[in-house]
């Protein structure tokens, strides 16, 4: 009995792993048969997709609720423009050493922010992306408020930058998906599941939650860097104001809970319903964020789990990524 059910499970598995192959064949060609126009958008989706994602895992997982994800995103950002400029190099071999950049300011800045917990934690890091918003905005050498154009993009066809940047930001996506789902499956992401489920049993059955904590704390942040990096190599342009502005975690935490926090296919969920309403509906001007905090607050209401949760209702074995732990 136990080796049918095996083979089963092997199947599932190879036919999810080809599902995904050609999911990403597929989005990776679409820019031969697809105008700029949409990869700009598509460039704009797996981006916000990434940094919703590194939100969801600090919030649903590590119980760090994250105001000012958004700082992240603009180091990441001004750390590629600024390096690529000054040292002339290719932009996209770049991005790694933006994204590490990224992850040396997080763990700087880790001893400050995790002296601080619950609202006082959440406020902290709103501040620090205000700090380094100010720093920026009065930094000559990052180009103070008028920002910094990537220069070293201009040696690039338009169809060239396009295409770059679309298989960058689709990377980013990918990576962020599947490093989620592998960080689940880990040792951490078990210690995380834990903290989630309850931070006191986790402590008391010997989880160290501070160091599972920080090492999530560095991993979103890298990830926040690399797709804040992409994304505004996309606009060819980086500002303070815009690169540190509150709208990055704003949409992340709304993509997060019309997903559902704490399951990384709600992110999925709540990235394609966000873009579905706004491509639908910014034509409406203020009535279009009223309609969001509408819609926010009543998944908040009728589904606390989200998108997700709904889903599982009516499937409860729904688990596309299997990452859901069962006790023998």
């Amino acid at each position: 009995m136990a080796m049918p059910s095996v083979f089963r499970s092997a199947l599932r598995s190879w036919r999810g792993l080809l599902a995904s192959l050609a999911l990403v064949g597929a989005l990776a060609a679409l820019p031969w048969f697809s105008g700029f126009a949409t990869q700009r958008l598509l460039v704009e989706v797996f981006t916000v997709f990434a940094i919703a994602m590194a939100w969801n895992l600090l919030a649903g997982f590590g119980g760090l609720v994250v105001v000012g994800l958004h700082v992240f995103v603009g180091v990441g950002a001004y750390a590629l423009f600024f390096l690529s400029n000054q040292l002339g190099w290719n932009p996209w071999a770049t991005l790694p050493l933006a994204m590490g950049v990224t992850g040396l300011f997080a763990a700087l800045t880790a001893l400050p922010m995790f002296r601080l917990n619950g609202a006082h934690f959440a406020v902290g890091t709103w501040v620090l992306a205000e700090l380094m918003r100010i720093l920026v905005l009065n930094s000559d050498a990052l180009g103070a408020g008028g920002g910094m154009p990537l220069i070293t993009l201009a040696g690039f066809s338009r169809s060239d930058r396009n295409l770059g940047t679309y298989w960058a930001a689709l990377a980013v996506a990918v990576l962020a998906l599947f490093w989620a789902r592998g960080l689940l499956k880990s040792s951490l992401g078990l210690a995380l599941a834990g903290i989630r489920d309850s931070e006191p049993a986790a402590r008391a059955s010997g989880v160290a939650v501070t160091r599972a904590r920080l090492l999530l704390w560095l991993m979103c942040a890298c990830l926040s860097g690399l797709a804040g990096a992409i994304a505004y190599m996309n606009t060819l342009q980086v500002s303070p104001d815009a690169s540190f502005g509150l709208s990055w975690t704003a949409m992340a935490i709304f993509i997060s809970v019309l997903g559902g926090i704490g399951h990384i296919e709600g992110t999925v969920i709540g990235t394609v319903i966000f873009f579905a309403l706004r491509e639908s509906s910014a034509d409406y001007g203020v009535w279009y964020f009223v309609a969001l905090g509408l819609i926010a607050i009543v998944t908040m209401v009728l589904s606390p789990q989200g998108g997700c949760g709904l889903v599982r209702r009516r499937w409860p074995d729904f688990d596309p990524l299997r990452t859901r732990r069962w006790m023998p």
